[in-house]
């Protein structure tokens, strides 16, 4: 009796240390779901909008040069780059809930199939373009933005091996980078309106060659990435002051991506949304 008594309380008590990570990564998730479900619908409505109106110059009004009619290798790299990375934010949080993964094991793995399959197109795209033509900021974005092309690369590749191979928990590590890596896009116009909202294009030049610029081509992913390992480390050990410190982080990045999706849903990406099935 003592025993089971003993094995209960202690069950409960590992309930209640896990609490916060679990909670705060529940969070996380559904927001980030939500949030990049709606930019992803944005992404494939206001670019491929653009296309279905015959008007693929209008992809330069959010970044310069992403069309250019003298290199059609280009314009195709980065159209499978912004067609993939939809995808990639429409299914990535679906990948992360566990109930899924438990009850229809199947949906898991064959979303997780396309879901590899679109991060290694989004990322070869992007490493296609930036070889083929190279970024609008030069050498500085090419090798921020290459970097993290090759990292999707990479992280799409581990993740489909280890789960090949039946290691569950590694193959959790690496879909949880991959997605970390996947919303990348999404935080980088996030975090440039942030700034601007907060001290205007400080550091920012037209051709994306001022010192914010040169920042940003590595920050959109870099501290994801630190997030990341951050969450995955405090699941394998039993510190307590570990695990809180991760839940705190977590919470933390739920409340500014939720304020961020209300600001930019709002003032973007619905009217964006409505551009792109209008195809004015």
């Amino acid at each position: 009796m003592a025993t089971m008594y003993d094995n209960y309380g202690g069950a409960r008590a590992n309930a209640w240390r896990d609490a916060p990570l679990r909670w705060s990564a529940r969070f996380l998730v559904a927001i980030s779901w939500f949030s990049a479900a709606l930019f992803g619908a944005y992404i494939l409505a206001y670019y491929g909008g653009a296309i279905h109106a015959g008007a693929p110059q209008r992809w330069n009004e959010t970044l310069p040069r992403l069309y250019e009619a003298a290199t059609p290798l280009a314009t195709l790299a980065i159209g499978a780059h912004f067609a993939t990375g939809g995808i990639l934010l429409l299914l990535g949080p679906i990948q992360l809930i566990g109930a899924i993964r438990r009850r229809v094991p199947a949906v898991h793995r064959w979303l997780g199939r396309l879901y590899v399959l679109a991060a290694a197109i989004a990322g070869t795209g992007g490493l296609t373009f930036i070889a083929t033509k190279g970024t609008v900021g030069g050498a500085p974005m090419d090798l921020g933005f290459g970097l993290y092309g090759l990292l999707m690369v990479i992280a799409a590749a581990q993740t489909y091996r280890h789960a090949r191979a039946r290691r569950i928990e590694v193959h959790r590590g690496w879909a949880i980078r991959l997605f970390a890596l996947a919303i990348g896009s999404w935080l980088y116009r996030m975090e440039y309106g942030f700034w601007f909202l907060a001290v205007g294009k400080t550091g920012h030049a037209s051709d994306f060659t001022g010192w914010l610029d040169m920042v940003m081509a590595f920050f959109f992913y870099l501290p994801n990435l630190a997030v990341a390992e951050l969450f995955i480390r405090a699941r394998r050990t039993a510190s307590v002051p570990a695990r809180g410190l991760a839940a705190v982080v977590l919470f933390a990045a739920t409340a500014f991506l939720t304020l961020a999706t209300w600001v930019f849903a709002n003032n973007f990406w619905l009217p964006g949304i409505r551009t792109g099935i209008g195809g004015a």
